[in-house]
């Protein structure tokens, strides 16, 4: 449990940079805003390190079983894969989502 919550600190981080380093890429010209998200994404990948990783893949195979159901039989592979893809660019980025949720669910066990 210690270990998760070192996780939330660090992905706390990692979310705070990749949103500051969001809104200046596309707010103000220089490169500040790219090494902002470099350094919340390497920070994400940390956080993942000390645990949230499988609670993060769960999270996203349940949105992408959301894109496979929503959507017609031909269109629904694409979309299955699609929002996947966007789950997971979204957790990287974001790391707070699902290290929270794996520390909430530690604490009941």
């Amino acid at each position: 449990m210690n270990r998760l919550r070192t996780a939330q600190y660090i992905a706390l981080a990692g979310t705070v940079f990749s949103v500051l380093g969001w809104i200046t890429a596309y707010n103000f010209s220089g490169d500040l805003g790219g090494i902002l998200l470099v350094i919340g994404f390497i920070t994400g990948l940390i956080s993942y390190l000390f645990g949230g990783l499988l609670t993060a893949i769960k999270m996203a195979g349940g949105i992408a079983k959301w894109g496979w159901f929503i959507a017609p039989f031909p269109y629904d592979i694409p979309t299955f894969a699609f929002s996947f893809l966007i789950a997971i660019y979204a957790f990287i980025f974001l790391p707070i989502i699902p290290i929270r949720k794996a520390y909430k669910e530690s604490m009941y066990y």
